[in-house]
């Protein structure tokens, strides 16, 4: 009865209430689907609306990959611990007199004498080695005798010049020749490149290692460095001149293009080196740092950072970038919605609550005036289900019951086990009462009541048909359906003649049924209404089969008279309407129980003085009374 309540303008309200409501779940529904693709980006134990509200970070990438290293590192921290840093290059070194060698000369050496040695080594063409030649074999003379020839060579000018030429100074420094070749070599052997190459092969496969574990950057030198070229040709070149300097004792000895080539290069590689040992350093303060933090971490930890860093990135993709799009879309849709879902239950309230209480006073009304015994709460409006409705209570005997549903239990009052089947018939009646009260077109509706008195008590019978009366005088049109002759009649007398008027709906054979003309009055006489009765009694096994017999016929006659009064009169037995049915054809309506109205008379007949002088003592079958008993409710519609 809700929406008979709240009229037009209510039910317009509550159907887009209820679009609003559909809406919603709808959307609510497109929100669940986009949430569920959502969530398959999600990192598990994180929930979907702290995912959403990740900022996007352009170096997130960046961060990964040090975060994935201080993880490696934090589960390799055993290993980390025990590795060794890398190794600064020790720098190759010249010796540091080296120059100071090469521009020594001897004070005390005549010049005749440094002329005539001279001149001797170039008279024998003996070169660069010459002095070293002659000066190692002064040292070999002994008694006088050349150690070549082995001659006198007492008194002879020029040995006496080779003696003073080749002093202890002089052979002390050719020493010091012969010491400075044997540290350039060991400063710049073999053993020293190896030794650089050796660590800088070590650093970078230790670098590799690190580089797992930390952001260092593994030292290394510039393709163009040569650690032998620059090492040899350092080498090569000091020791010519060393070479040149050892032929040479007493001259100063000038280092050449060559040398000067030789020791740039030596100084390019050692410039290499040292930014290489600041790389190492650099390096060596990360892996240190890498130690320390390593030997306190906490994996699990770092892995919940990490995947918090990974859902950051992976919040920010293109594909779910699109679906957060699609997620605000549909929550701003839905506040939408729900904004207007409340303004419209507002408005559907205000409009409700008056109407509400006036139909509650208005039921209560009806009730009292037909003496229903019982009256109702004022409704109030609810929700209860999500679906606007009214709501209320039973007063019986100023007892409050509730209404209660199918799964109220038995045990407890209800509308279902307090009210008896009249009473609910008479709230159901009171309920649109009032709404036609209401009702502001009335005057323009035609009201139609469907055996409005079924089940009810009889002392509400006036009542319920005086209230049926009054929605005649102001309505168009009052239709009134019962099957109740006698109700019918309390209405037929409240109404003025001309405006009021009785049909009836009546079974013509098994299949067809006519609305035709209905004599209330005649209807209502006291001998057909008993004839009915006693043969509806006499289903119920109640009366004597004579007396059931003899009302047959009178009330086969009353029926068609009734029905067709024009065509057969109230003086025409039922012999002389079948025999007048046989007359009109199959155009008349009855023409198909004309054979059922044939063959009831002639049963009859074998009971009736007038036809059989023997009817008194004719025996009577009560399965065929039956039978007949009930053809005959059939066809006047009394067969309950």
């Amino acid at each position: 009865m809700y929406q008979v309540i709240i009229g037009a303008t209510g039910i317009s309200l509550a159907n887009k209430l209820a679009t609003l409501d559909t809406q919603i779940r709808d959307k609510n529904t497109e929100i669940r689907e986009n949430r569920t693709q959502i969530q398959a980006h999600t990192p598990s134990g994180m929930t979907l609306d702290t995912f959403l509200a990740l900022t996007e970070d352009s170096a997130i990438d960046d961060k990964i990959a040090s975060k994935e290293q201080e993880l490696l590192a934090a589960r390799n921290a055993s290993a980390i611990q025990q590795r060794a840093p890398l190794s600064p290059v020790a720098l190759p070194t010249t010796p540091p007199d080296f120059s100071e060698m090469l521009g020594k000369t001897l004070e005390g050496v005549s010049s005749d004498a440094e002329r005539l040695v001279g001149e001797h080594i170039a008279k024998h063409q003996m070169a660069e080695r010459g002095e070293a030649w002659l000066s190692e074999g002064v040292a070999y003379v002994v008694d006088s005798t050349c150690p070549y020839c082995d001659q006198v060579i007492t008194g002879d000018e020029l040995i006496q010049t080779y003696r003073g030429f080749f002093s202890d100074a002089y052979r002390a420094l050719r020493d010091a020749v012969a010491g400075m070749k044997a540290q350039l070599e060991s400063a710049l052997g073999d053993r020293t490149i190896g030794a650089i190459e050796q660590t800088v092969v070590k650093n970078s496969g230790d670098g590799e290692f690190w580089q797992k574990y930390c952001p260092v950057t593994p030292p290394s030198l510039p393709t163009a460095v040569s650690i032998p070229d620059a090492v040899i040709g350092l080498r090569d070149a000091s020791l010519a001149l060393l070479q040149t300097k050892s032929a040479t004792p007493l001259e100063s000895v000038v280092p050449g293009a060559g040398f000067t080539h030789a020791v740039a290069g030596f100084e390019a590689l050692r410039n290499a080196l040292t930014v290489y040992n600041e790389a190492v350093a650099g390096a060596n303060s990360i892996i240190e740092m890498t130690k320390k933090s390593t030997s306190a971490t906490n994996v699990g930890e770092i892995e919940g950072a990490l995947a918090r860093l990974r859902a950051q990135k992976a919040r920010h993709t293109n594909e779910v970038k699109m679906l957060s799009a699609t997620e605000a879309r549909l929550q701003s849709e839905k506040a939408t919605l729900e904004a207007d879902k409340s303004r419209t239950r507002e408005e559907l309230d205000s409009h409700t609550q008056d109407l509400i209480t006036r139909y509650g006073q208005s039921i209560n009304g009806f009730l009292d005036r037909i003496n229903a015994g019982f009256r109702i709460t004022s409704p109030s409006h609810t929700y209860r289900g999500g679906i606007p409705s009214s709501t209320y209570q039973l007063l019986i005997n100023q007892v409050a019951v509730d209404l209660g549903d199918d799964a109220t239990p038995t045990d407890q009052p209800s509308l279902r086990n307090t009210l008896s089947a009249g009473d609910k018939s008479t709230l159901a009646l009171a309920f649109f009462l009032a709404q036609f009260e209401q009702d502001a077109g009335k005057a323009n509706k035609i009201v139609v009541f469907d055996d409005p008195f079924t089940s009810q008590d009889g002392f509400r019978r006036s009542q319920t048909a005086y209230q049926i009366f009054k929605c005649g005088g102001s309505s168009a049109q009052v239709i009134l359906l019962s099957h109740e002759p006698s109700f019918l009649k309390l209405l037929w007398d409240l109404a003025p003649p001309s405006e009021r008027k009785t049909l009836q709906l009546v079974r013509i054979g098994e299949t067809n049924t006519t609305i035709a003309e209905w004599d209330i009055e005649k209807a209502l006489r006291a001998r057909y209404r008993a004839d009915m009765d006693t043969l509806q009694r006499f289903i119920s096994g109640e009366g004597r089969p004579l007396d059931v017999i003899q009302k047959i016929r009178p009330l086969l006659e009353g029926f068609c008279q009734n029905l067709y009064p024009a065509q057969f009169s109230e003086q025409d037995t039922l012999g002389v309407i079948v025999t007048k049915l046989q007359a009109f054809g199959t155009a008349h309506p009855l023409s198909v129980i004309s054979s059922d109205l044939d063959e009831l008379n002639v049963y009859c007949r074998r009971y009736h003085h007038s036809e059989n002088p023997s009817a008194a003592t004719e025996a009577i079958d009560d399965n065929e009374l039956l039978g007949y008993v009930k053809r005959t409710l059939k066809i006047v519609g009394g067969l309950l």
